[in-house]
């Protein structure tokens, strides 16, 4: 069933240049501020405002603005935008910075002036991709990573006093240190889910209480993410919406709701109208239902596009999702189920019992084969050629499902061959996806080979990239000695390990920080 919730909305043409790591908060009801960012070359110290409503960009020449920065964390707090750390390109920051953007509701944007915010106490050292939350007249901020360092640690700043406090006693066992992950506020409570250790991604869920300054780890159950890092969270009701991210293979556009009422992750249906896969874009809810996603990293470039998930009509088709989810079982169950098949596919000598009228809907290839009266509609039986059994097998069960299954690489990289034989675009799609999702040292160039054969531009763009930033370990493998049978391959991998890496950066991470996003 197509899914709807997904849609670009129209804005003018003053839209903000490509970047990822940048901060993005709503303000009023329709006003979002966009500060800084990576943009591949450099960090940016940059303002911009999405007036949702006039659905127009405004560029901010704001007085006195902070440095340039990428992976920095912001806090909003009545009409007051809060700044802090980040890394500059060189270095990582400490700096606090506020922005009252009270003028800029009123449209009197030249009023606008960043200051620096003069604190007291013990303040956090520098720092970037940890998060900064308001609970209360308090901002919380946890973890981070300074170059060396990840950190677990719970800093306070009074805002009344504007005070830090530091090395506050802890109840319960804390997180795992980490940068990347989210935090998002119920009520008293803060919810962190996911992030970067330093050495592998976090799946985990953990819960801070304000009250009692206790952590606790809820059991949760449902489909729970992978672990995630650049992501984004939003609370919307009493469920926390989670997209996109990298889980150290490639980035997703998939969406994950926690349910915090009954402690349920729920994982909605794929959707073709969903932004192309990213991290460290960033995410921000529009009266109340509407969620404005903007830019972000994937994987090969920095992107400036604006997405909006439709919560409402996301609503509606839950109310039917388990219905659709009944059909797609009962149908599961037919495929090469010889009850009631009308036509079998015969492969490598075995038989696939099938159904003309599935077929034909679902395939033009079959539809063809059909219509026209040949043999194989009077007798019932198609011979295929060229295809394994399980290639075949694969294709009939995206036919009647629109899922591929968890199937080897292998075998998605022979089904890539035999959807676009076929002609299936939704399926070729399907599976440049998976493969991209499971590149690694030993199959990238086998797959970087079917890529090339079968015209998958943007799995071989992403297989190309991973080459580029793993040449040494690449250019040892029993699969790049086999690309000797493809000389222009060769000649392509050679020419994109010379190409010069981004100022600042490399095409393998989100920001211009080096820290491990």
């Amino acid at each position: 069933m197509a899914q709807h919730f997904w849609y670009q909305p129209e804005t003018d043409d003053g839209c903000p240049g490509p970047r990822a790591a940048h901060s993005c908060d709503i303000i009023g009801d329709t006003k979002l501020f966009v500060f800084g960012g990576w943009n591949g070359k450099k960090a940016l110290n940059d303002l911009h405002i999405l007036d949702v409503d006039k659905k127009k960009w405004i560029e901010v020449k704001a007085a006195n603005p902070p440095t340039e920065r990428n992976n920095h964390t912001t806090a909003v707090v009545g009409t007051k935008l809060y700044a802090h750390g980040g890394h500059d390109g060189s270095k990582w920051l400490s700096d606090l910075h506020v922005l009252e953007t009270r003028p800029a509701l009123t449209e009197h944007y030249h009023d606008l002036t960043w200051d620096p915010v003069l604190t007291s106490g013990t303040a956090p050292s520098p720092r970037a991709c940890h998060t900064l939350t308001k609970v209360g007249n308090k901002l919380y901020m946890f973890g981070g990573y300074d170059g060396s360092k990840c950190f677990n640690d719970i800093d306070i700043l009074d805002l009344d006093t504007r005070f830090w406090i530091c090395g506050v006693a802890i109840k319960g066992t804390p997180p795992q240190a980490r940068n990347a992950h989210t935090m998002t506020p119920i009520e008293t409570k803060l919810y962190l889910f996911g992030g970067h250790s330093g050495n592998k991604h976090l799946t985990d869920l953990h819960v801070f209480d304000t009250v009692s300054l206790e952590w606790t780890q809820p059991s949760i159950t449902g489909n729970v993410p992978p672990g995630l890092r650049g992501h984004t969270a939003n609370l919307i009701g009493h469920k926390i919406y989670l997209f996109g991210g990298y889980d150290g293979k490639g980035r997703s556009n998939d969406l994950y709701i926690l349910d915090t009422v009954n402690k349920k992750w729920i994982h909605p249906p794929e959707s073709d109208q969903a932004p192309a896969g990213r991290q460290r874009h960033s995410a921000c809810l529009v009266k109340a239902n509407k969620l404005f996603i903007f830019g972000g990293f994937d994987g090969n470039k920095w992107l400036s596009d604006v997405h909006v998930l439709d919560v409402s009509r996301l609503d509606r088709d839950a109310l039917t999702d388990a219905s659709v989810r009944g059909l797609i079982g009962d149908l599961k169950r037919i495929v090469n189920d010889p009850e009631f098949s009308d036509v079998t596919l015969v492969v490598d000598g075995k038989e696939i019992y099938a159904h003309k009228a599935i077929l034909a809907t679902r395939c033009e290839h079959f539809r063809a084969m059909f219509s026209s009266k040949m043999r194989e509609f009077h007798e019932g039986r198609v011979n295929i050629d060229l295809w394994s059994y399980q290639s075949v097998l694969a294709t009939l069960e995206f036919l009647y499902t629109g899922s591929l299954g968890d199937r080897p690489s292998t075998v998605v990289a022979e089904v890539l061959g035999l959807a676009d034989s076929f002609g299936l675009d939704g399926l070729k799609r399907l599976c440049e996806s998976s493969m991209a999702h499971s590149i690694e040292r030993e199959n990238v160039c086998q797959l970087l080979r079917s890529a090339d054969k079968y015209l998958a531009k943007d799995l071989k763009e992403k297989c190309m990239q991973y080459i580029k930033k793993n040449k040494k370990e690449v250019l040892r493998t029993d699969g790049f000695r086999s690309l000797k049978e493809a000389p222009d391959l060769l000649v392509e991998i050679m020419q994109t390990c010379e190409t010069d890496e981004p100022e600042g950066g490399s095409a393998g991470s989100a920001g211009g920080s080096g820290q491990p996003l």
